[in-house]
C-alpha cells in the first residue's frame, strides 16, 4: 500500500486515507463518524494521521477497539493484557457480522461463522501467556477460517478442518497471504477495471461458458450481469499464478450471489420469494475490483503484522471431515480447541453454497455433492428421513427418550414427520459422541475445547442441544470448566421455526447460544 509521493506530510485529507485503508470514501466517512478510526474533524472536513492508520491496521487492541489518541491507544492496550493476565476476559458476542470490516475476515460473508473478537477473548483466557512457537490450535470445523487467523495474527500454529470446497477455498487463500505477492493482483486489478471502463465489443463472446451442471428455479443471473461475470471467469482462467487464481475466485465467490436473483433470507432463495425486484443490470466489474483492491490492502497488513514474529507459524487445512481426518493429527498436541459444528437445525450449508461451489468450477456435477453431504457433521434431515430406524450408538436415557418422543410426532406425515427427524437426531448426537472420541486423542491433557452450540426445536420438542453436548463431552472424560451464555437471541430462528420442525409446540423457546468450555482430559 502507498500514497501519492506528493503528500509528505502525514496529514491526510479524506480521500487519501480512504485511498491508504483501500475503502470508498464514504465507508472511511461512516467509520471515522462512529470513531471506529482514529480521525480528527476540523471545521466540516475530516483529517487522519498516516502513521495512526498504519497502527489501526496493524494492531487494534482485543475485541476490534479504536483508540481516538496514542495515549488512549496504550491505555487500551494495558488494559486488555492485565485482563488476559488476571484471567477475567469473558467471552463476547459471537455473530459473524462483526467481522465485516476486520481485515482478512471480511473476505468473505459467511452465515455460520463467529467474530474475531470472540476468538480473540477465548485465547486471552486460554493461551495469552504461552510462547506462541508452542501453541497449535484446532479448528475441527473452520468454516472460512475465523479461528485460523486469529491464531496466525498471534504467531500460533494453526490446523483447520471443513469439507466445504468453497470454505477451504477462502480459508486456504487467507493462510498463504504471509507469501503472497500482491504486485501480480494489482495486474489484475487494473486489467478489470479496464473491463470498466472500456467493456468488451457487444459483438464480443466471452470464452467462459455457464456451468452445465448448475441448475436453479430460475436463472441465477439475469444476462447483462452473466455476460459480465463470464468476461471475469476468462481473466481468472488466464492466470499462471495458483494463488492469484484462487484469489480471484474467492472473490467472485464473495460478492456473486450480491448481483445475482438470489438472496439469502437466511437460506438462499430467489430475490422474487423473498418480496425483491430481480437484478437486471449491476456494476459488476467495479463490485469485484472493488473487493479486490480490499484483499490486496488486507494480504499488505497481514504481512506487515506477522514481521514482528522471528518465527512463521505452521497452517495446514484440511478438506475433509475431523471425523475421519484427525487420525493425521499427532495424539496430544492441541492446545486449545476453537469451534462451532452445525447446528441440529437442518442448515444446509452445501446447498447454500452451490453457486459458488459450480461457478468456481468447485463441483462439476451433483454427485460430488452428495459425497460432500455424507460427509456432513449430522448428515441432514434429507440424507437419514427414509432410512432405517438408526439408534444411539452410546448410553443416555435422556437423549434416547428425546429421541423417542420426536419419534412418536406427526407420524402421518411420513418422513416429513417424526420418523425421518428422529433418525436426523439420533445421527447428530452419534456424531457428537464420535467428535469428542476424536477429540480426546489430539487435544494434550489439560488443553482447552471452547465450542458455540445453539439449543433448538425439533418437531415441537426442545432439546437443550448446549448442555447435552458439554454431556457428551464428560462421558469421553472432559471437565466441564463454564457454559457462557454468549447470544440470547440467536439470528437465523426462522430456520427451526417452520411448522415441520415445530410440529404442535405450544410453548414459547428463547433460541440462544452458549460457549461450552471443555478442560481436556489427563
Amino acid at each position: 500500500m502507498s500514497l501519492d509521493n506528493t503528500n509528505t506530510t502525514g496529514v491526510l485529507n479524506l480521500s487519501e486515507a480512504a485511498a491508504f485503508v483501500r475503502v470508498s470514501e464514504k465507508t472511511l466517512r461512516e467509520m471515522a463518524r462512529d470513531k471506529k478510526v482514529p480521525a480528527r474533524k476540523v471545521g466540516r472536513e475530516w483529517r487522519f494521521l498516516r502513521q495512526r492508520l498504519e497502527e489501526w491496521l496493524n494492531q487494534a487492541p482485543g475485541n476490534g477497539y479504536v483508540a481516538e489518541s496514542d495515549d488512549e491507544y496504550g491505555q487500551q492496550l494495558l488494559i486488555q493484557r492485565e485482563k488476559e493476565k488476571n484471567g477475567k476476559i469473558k467471552f463476547g458476542d459471537t455473530a459473524f457480522s462483526k467481522n465485516r470490516r476486520e481485515p482478512l475476515h471480511r473476505w468473505v460473508p459467511w452465515i455460520a461463522g463467529f467474530s474475531a473478537a470472540f476468538v480473540e477473548d477465548v485465547f486471552g483466557v486460554t493461551v495469552a501467556h504461552q510462547d506462541p512457537r508452542d501453541v497449535t490450535v484446532l479448528d475441527p470445523f473452520a468454516g472460512v477460517g475465523t479461528t485460523l487467523v486469529e491464531g496466525l495474527k498471534r504467531g500460533y500454529n494453526v490446523i483447520g478442518f471443513d469439507i466445504n470446497p468453497y470454505a477451504i477455498l477462502a480459508t486456504n487463500i487467507k493462510m498463504r497471504a504471509i507469501d503472497a505477492n500482491t504486485d501480480i493482483l494489482v495486474q489484475v486489478i487494473r486489467q478489470i477495471e479496464q473491463l470498466e471502463t472500456n467493456p468488451p465489443d457487444p459483438d464480443t463472446d466471452p470464452v467462459s461458458l455457464a456451468p452445465a451442471g448448475f441448475r436453479s428455479k430460475r436463472s441465477f443471473f439475469s444476462p447483462n450481469v452473466e455476460r459480465q461475470v463470464l468476461f471475469i471467469k476468462d481473466v481468472i482462467n488466464q492466470q499462471n499464478d495458483a494463488y492469484i487464481k484462487d484469489v480471484l475466485r474467492t472473490a467472485l465467490g464473495s460478492v456473486m450471489v450480491s448481483f445475482s436473483n438470489y438472496s439469502y433470507e437466511p437460506s438462499l432463495g430467489t430475490r422474487i420469494g423473498a418480496g425483491k425486484e430481480e437484478i437486471q443490470n449491476a456494476e459488476v466489474y467495479r463490485i469485484f475490483a472493488d473487493k479486490l483492491w480490499e484483499i490486496e490492502a488486507d494480504i499488505g497488513f497481514l504481512q506487515k503484522h506477522m514481521q514482528k514474529f522471528d518465527h512463521v507459524p505452521s497452517r495446514k487445512v484440511v478438506e475433509e471431515s475431523f471425523l475421519t481426518g484427525y487420525s493425521n493429527i499427532a495424539p496430544g498436541t492441541i492446545d486449545v480447541l476453537i469451534t462451532s459444528p452445525p447446528y441440529l437445525n437442518n442448515y444446509h450449508y452445501i446447498r447454500n453454497t452451490r453457486p459458488q461451489l459450480y461457478w468456481l468450477d468447485l463441483v462439476q456435477e451433483s454427485q460430488a455433492l452428495k459425497k460432500v453431504e455424507q460427509d456432513n457433521f449430522g448428515l441432514y434431515w434429507q440424507t437419514v428421513r427414509s432410512g432405517p430406524e438408526i439408534s444411539l450408538m452410546f448410553r443416555s436415557p435422556e437423549i434416547e427418550q428425546i429421541i423417542a418422543e420426536i419419534r412418536s410426532r406427526n407420524n402421518q406425515k411420513g418422513t416429513y414427520g417424526g420418523q425421518g427427524w428422529a433418525n436426523y437426531a439420533a445421527t447428530y448426537f452419534n456424531d457428537t459422541y464420535s467428535f469428542f472420541q476424536a477429540t480426546a486423542r489430539v487435544m494434550r491433557p489439560g488443553g482447552r475445547v471452547v465450542i458455540v452450540i445453539g439449543n433448538n426445536i425439533v418437531q415441537g420438542v426442545h432439546i437443550e442441544t448446549d448442555r447435552l453436548l458439554a454431556e457428551i463431552g464428560e462421558m469421553q472424560g472432559f471437565e466441564l470448566v463454564q457454559m457462557h451464555t454468549v447470544r440470547k437471541k440467536r439470528t437465523g430462528s426462522s430456520i427451526v421455526n417452520s411448522s415441520v420442525r415445530v410440529g404442535n409446540n405450544k410453548r414459547r423457546v428463547q433460541l440462544h447460544e452458549t460457549a461450552v468450555e471443555l478442560k481436556a482430559p489427563g
